[in-house]
C-alpha cells in the first residue's frame, strides 16, 4: 500500500473554504466559553492517595516536567501524543495543573461501550454488486473491545490484533503485542460485531452477514473489558506512531470509536481523547464515534462526538427512524450555545489548536511553478513570470518556499505591493553566490500583492514556490469559539444487526441465535461502525479513480448526501439524515467531494413525541395446556397517526389463521410481537384489535406467563415503540389426560 504523507498545508486545502473564513461569525446560537479548565473536576482532592490520571501538554518538550516530581508509582510517557498517563497526589495535580505548560489534567476512568443487514436500506448492496467497490485500497482501525479470532470472515485481511500489556505505571513499562488473527483478545465480542459490520466478507454465512467494505484491511485494537481511559489513549497514539513510520506498511484512512461518555458537557478540545483524534484528522484519518445510547433526551451526546473534525452517528431502526436509545444534541431553544455548523467550529477549533501549539494560524496555502530564462546576451534578461495573491483580511505575514531545477541556478523572487511594478518590500536570489530558499514578510491583510520571479542564469530553470499566508494569532484561545458540534452528523441503521462474534463471547448469549460465528447487536455501537464502513467505501471509490480525499472531503459527502427519510429526524437526532452510501459513492468516484454549503440538515419542524391511550384484555388468566385465549388490544386515541403491536411470550402459539386483524409476527428474544394490519389516526373512533393464541402443551411449560404491553409507534414522532395498556400474567397447568 502506497503511504499517503498529510502536513497541515494539504489539511488546509481540504478544508477548501476555510482558508478565506475570517468573515465567520464568531458564534452560533449563544456563546459560551470554550471550557479550558485544567484539572478534571472528577479527581477526588480530598485525601492523600495518588490518583491515576492523564496530564495533557502543550508539547512533548514539556513532558519532562514530570520528572521534578517524586512520583510514588511510574509514569508511561505516549510516544506521539504530548500526554503523559501516571498517578498524582493531590497536592501533586494542583501543582501540575498550575503549570503553564499543562493544557489539561484529566481523571483515568472506564469509558462505556455504545451497545438484519442494513445493505439494502442503506444502498451499500449497490456499491458492492453494481458499482464494484469493496475498500480493497483502505486501511482501517477499529478501537474496541478487541478481536475474537480465529473468525472465517476474516482470513487474510486482518492486518494486526493489538493488545496492550504489562502494568505501565509499574517496574515493566506497557508495550503494544500483535497476537495475530488467530489470537483472542475480546473477551465480550463488541470488538469483533463492530469489525464485522466494517469489514466481515460473509464467509461463514455464505455471504449472508457480509460487512460493508468485505475487502478492506482490518487493524484492531483491544482496550480490554473496560474501556479505560489511559488504554483508549494508548490505542491512538500507537496507530499514530505506526503511521508516521515510513518503514510500516500502514496507511489507516478511518478509525471506528464505539464508547464514550454521554454527557451535558461542553465540547473540551484539551481532553485526551479530544486531542488524539485531532491529531489523526490532521494526518489524514477519519475518525467516526458514536453518538452514544442516553436517549431520547437532548444533551446526550458523547464527550467525543462533538467535536466538529469527527463523524458523529446516530442509530436508527429497519424503518429508519431513529431509535429510541440514541443520544441527540442540544435543541435550538437551549440558552448556550447550540451549534449545527461544521464549517463555523471547525474553523474555530483549528484556530484553537493554532493558538495553544504555535500562535500562528494558517490561513491560504499554494503553490507556483513555472518555467523562466535562458537570458539573453549581456545583462538583458526573458520576461518574469509574475504571480497575484490577495492576502486573506486576517493575514499577517507571507512565507514563501522555492525549489529550483537544475539545482544550483538561480533566480530572484521579489514581493511588490499593490501591483507589477509596486514596492519591493521583500527579495530573495539577489545574491550571486548562494540562492536562498526561504523568505518571510509582513504583509497587510486584504492587499493585493505580486510576487515576481526573474531568471538570473543562462539557462532554462524550472522552479515551484509554496506559499503561506499566516495569522499570527495574539491572546487567550478561549476567545475562539463555538469549538463544538451539537448534533449527530448522519443517522444510520443500529438496531438488532447481525455480524460477527466469537462463539465463546459473553455478548453472544444477550441475543440467542443459531449462528455460532454472529448475533444480532444493538445500540450507537453497531451505528458507528456501519457509517465507518461507509466512509471506507467513499475513499476506495474515490482511490480507484485518481482522487485521495481529505477527512473533511468524507464526512462532508457522506452529510451531503444524506436523506431526510422521516418526518421525526430534526438536526438533533438526525444531522444531515439517514446515509446514503450509493450517492456518497458515486461523487467520490467522479472526485465531487461533498463541501461545507452543500450539507441540508433535516426539516426540524415536526411534532417530537408520540402519545396514546388504550388498554389490552383477555379472556382469563388460567389456562390448560391447548386451549386457546382471545386478545383484544384498543386503541383510545393517538397523537399522531401510528402502526400497533402487542407483546407476547414466546412459548405461546399466535393462531393467525384465525386472527384478521394480524399483520405478522416476529419473535425477539423470549417474546414475540403480533403486528396488527391497519394504522389508528388522531381522527379514528377508538379501535380494538382481536387476535387468537394458544397456551403451551407439555409438563415443562406449566408456569406463569406475562403478556403485554401493547405499544403504538409512527414514523412522524421522535421516539421509539410507545408502550400502553400495561401487562397481565396468566397461568398454565399441563394438559389434561
Amino acid at each position: 500500500m502506497t503511504r499517503r504523507t498529510t502536513d497541515r498545508r494539504t489539511v488546509l486545502k481540504g478544508l477548501g473554504a476555510l482558508a478565506g473564513a475570517a468573515a465567520l461569525p464568531a458564534s452560533v446560537g449563544t456563546a459560551e466559553e470554550v471550557d479550558t479548565s485544567v484539572l478534571d473536576d472528577a479527581f477526588d482532592l480530598s485525601g492523600d492517595a495518588p490518583i491515576e490520571g492523564i496530564v495533557v501538554f502543550d508539547s512533548r518538550e514539556s513532558m519532562g516536567r514530570l520528572d521534578d516530581l517524586d512520583l510514588s508509582v511510574g509514569k508511561h510517557e505516549y510516544q506521539e501524543l504530548p500526554m503523559t498517563y501516571t498517578a498524582l497526589t493531590p497536592d501533586q495535580l494542583t501543582t501540575v495543573a498550575d503549570w503553564e505548560e499543562v493544557r489539561r489534567v484529566k481523571k483515568a476512568e472506564e469509558l462505556e461501550f455504545f451497545t438484519d443487514d442494513s445493505r439494502e436500506l442503506t444502498g451499500v448492496d449497490v456499491v458492492q454488486n453494481e458499482l464494484g467497490y469493496d475498500g480493497s485500497s483502505v486501511d482501517a482501525v477499529v478501537i474496541d473491545s478487541g478481536f475474537s479470532g480465529p473468525h472465517p470472515d476474516f482470513e487474510g485481511r486482518l492486518e494486526s490484533n493489538w493488545q496492550w500489556v504489562d502494568e505501565p505505571l509499574e517496574s515493566r513499562d506497557a508495550q503494544w503485542l500483535d497476537l495475530g488473527p488467530s489470537a483472542d483478545t475480546d473477551d465480550l465480542g463488541h470488538g469483533t460485531h463492530c469489525s464485522g459490520i466494517i469489514a466481515g466478507d460473509g464467509s461463514a454465512s455464505d455471504g449472508q452477514y457480509r460487512g460493508n467494505a468485505p475487502a478492506t484491511r482490518l487493524s484492531v485494537y483491544s482496550t480490554n473489558t473496560a474501556v479505560y481511559l489511559p488504554y483508549v489513549v494508548g490505542a491512538w497514539d500507537h496507530m499514530l506512531m505506526r503511521a508516521r513510520d515510513p518503514d510500516v506498511d500502514f496507511d489507516p484512512a478511518v478509525v471506528s470509536n464505539s464508547y464514550g461518555v454521554a454527557r451535558d458537557v461542553r465540547y473540551n478540545p484539551n481532553d485526551p481523547v479530544n486531542v488524539a483524534s485531532w491529531e489523526a484528522f490532521t494526518d489524514g484519518i477519519v475518525p467516526v464515534f458514536a453518538a452514544g445510547n442516553s436517549g431520547p433526551d437532548a444533551d446526550t451526546l458523547s464527550r467525543f462526538a462533538k467535536a466538529p473534525h469527527v463523524l458523529c452517528v446516530a442509530a436508527t431502526n429497519d424503518t429508519t427512524a431513529v431509535t429510541d436509545f440514541s443520544s441527540r444534541g442540544r435543541t435550538p431553544d437551549e440558552d448556550r450555545e447550540t451549534n449545527y455548523d461544521r464549517r463555523t467550529a471547525l474553523w474555530r477549533l483549528w484556530r484553537y489548536h493554532a493558538a495553544v501549539d504555535s500562535g500562528q494560524f494558517l490561513v491560504d496555502v499554494g503553490t507556483w511553478t513555472g518555467e523562466v530564462g535562458p537570458a539573453a546576451t549581456g545583462d538583458a534578461q526573458t520576461a518574469s513570470d509574475f504571480w497575484e495573491w490577495e492576502a486573506p483580511n486576517n493575514a499577517d505575514t507571507l512565507e514563501l518556499t522555492l525549489s529550483i531545477e537544475p539545482d544550483g541556478q538561480q533566480v530572484r523572487v521579489s514581493v511588490h505591493e499593490g501591483s507589477r511594478d509596486g514596492t519591493v518590500i521583500a527579495q530573495m536570489g539577489e545574491e550571486p553566490v548562494h540562492q536562498h530558499r526561504t523568505l518571510t514578510t509582513d504583509i497587510e491583510g486584504g492587499e493585493t500583492y505580486y510576487v515576481e520571479v526573474e531568471p538570473m542564469v543562462s539557462v532554462v530553470v524550472d522552479y515551484e514556490i509554496d506559499y503561506e499566508g499566516v495569522e499570527e494569532l495574539r491572546g487567550e484561545p478561549t476567545r475562539y469559539r463555538p469549538v463544538g458540534l451539537y448534533r449527530p452528523g448522519v443517522a444510520i441503521p443500529g438496531d438488532s444487526i447481525m455480524a460477527t462474534c466469537g462463539p465463546t463471547d459473553s455478548l453472544d448469549a444477550l441475543e440467542p441465535d443459531t449462528e455460532p460465528y454472529y448475533t444480532p447487536m444493538t445500540g450507537t455501537s453497531m451505528a458507528c461502525p456501519n457509517a465507518a464502513g461507509v466512509c471506507v467505501l467513499v475513499i476506495d471509490a474515490a482511490r480507484k479513480n485518481g482522487y485521495d480525499p481529505d477527512p473533511i472531503e468524507v464526512i462532508n459527502t457522506v452529510e451531503a448526501t444524506a436523506q431526510d427519510r422521516q418526518t421525526a429526524y430534526t438536526p438533533w437526532n438526525a444531522g444531515s439524515g439517514f446515509v446514503d452510501a450509493e450517492a456518497a459513492v458515486r461523487r467520490a468516484e467522479a472526485g465531487d467531494f461533498g463541501r461545507f454549503h452543500e450539507v441540508d440538515l433535516v426539516d426540524s419542524d415536526t411534532p417530537t413525541w408520540l402519545s396514546v391511550a388504550g388498554s389490552r384484555d383477555d379472556d382469563g388468566s388460567a389456562f390448560t395446556g391447548g386451549q386457546t385465549d382471545e386478545v383484544e388490544v384498543t386503541v383510545g386515541a393517538v397523537s399522531h397517526t401510528a402502526r400497533v403491536r402487542d407483546t407476547v411470550p414466546a412459548e405461546w402459539d399466535v393462531i393467525t389463521e384465525y386472527s384478521d386483524d394480524v399483520s405478522h409476527v416476529e419473535q425477539s428474544g423470549d417474546v414475540q410481537y403480533v403486528y396488527f394490519a391497519d394504522t389508528v389516526g388522531p381522527a379514528d373512533e377508538a379501535r380494538t384489535f382481536r387476535y387468537l393464541v394458544e397456551a403451551p402443551t407439555g409438563s415443562s411449560n406449566t408456569g406463569t406467563y406475562t403478556f403485554g404491553p401493547a405499544a403504538a409507534n409512527s414514523d412522524q414522532t421522535d421516539d421509539d415503540w410507545v408502550a400502553f395498556g400495561g401487562t397481565d400474567d396468566n397461568a398454565v397447568v399441563a394438559e389434561e389426560t
